[in-house]
């Protein structure tokens, strides 16, 4: 009987690495995308702080720059930035599974507060459109920078693991994804995904244990 082989485009913890074990699946790592700080500063602001994904968290909280925000209403996409958030102390209002599902919270709780997004440096131009369209005022800050790394990966999977758009971005330079299974970290990546796939999944709680989870059990039951 062939093994099944995943790819996972960031590389997981131990723990994570031993589910694939026990259930004698294959795992492949690579981390597609890196991270690297960047200067910046923050706005004395007394308005909403919008987090997409705990790189911008940790850039933040790991800053002097924290003092800015600190205490103030929280708003974010992802289990995992809330709970990078809690940590540091911070009171989230709204956590949503995507950016999206959060900006139509955000117009419909209060369409003329201000808002300061921290992001990377690769624009999520739906968000920003959004808020455009909806006349919202969005003050967007780059905390950290996204590089792609591609790696060229002479091997056939069975599934492949994308935890961002930018990870399939840089997959895509140098592999094609062929019949792999894709399964995603929410519905944005996952849309993306359908890009160069028909065979898209995606975890309705994002977070990386649901896409680990969600990517064994479809092996295991197929």
């Amino acid at each position: 009987m062939k093994k099944i082989t995943i790819l996972s485009t960031v590389k997981i913890s131990e723990a994570y690495c031993e589910l694939f074990a026990k259930n004698n699946i294959e795992l492949v790592q690579h981390n597609f995308i890196k991270t690297s700080p960047v200067n910046f500063k923050l706005p004395k602001h007394g308005g909403g702080w919008i987090f997409t994904s705990k790189n911008a968290v940790e850039a933040v909280y790991l800053s002097k720059e924290k003092e800015k925000c600190d205490g103030m209403q929280h708003f974010c996409v992802g289990e995992n930035t809330k709970s990078i958030l809690i940590k540091n102390g911070q009171k989230v209002i709204k956590m949503a599974n995507n950016s999206i599902k959060l900006a139509n919270f955000l117009k419909k709780m209060n369409k003329n507060e201000n808002y300061i997004f921290c992001r990377g440096s690769i624009k999520n131009k739906d968000f920003t459109k959004f808020f455009q369209i909806h006349a919202m005022n969005l003050i967007e800050i780059p905390v950290y920078k996204t590089k792609l790394a591609p790696l060229k990966i002479d091997l056939t999977f069975d599934g492949i693991m994308f935890f961002s758009p930018s990870a399939i971005k840089s997959f895509i330079k140098k592999n094609q994804i062929q019949n792999s299974e894709c399964f995603c970290i929410g519905e944005t990546t996952s849309n993306f995904a359908k890009k160069f796939s028909d065979k898209t999944h995606f975890s309705l709680i994002p977070s990386v244990e649901n896409v680990i989870n969600q990517t064994i059990n479809f092996f295991k039951n197929d």
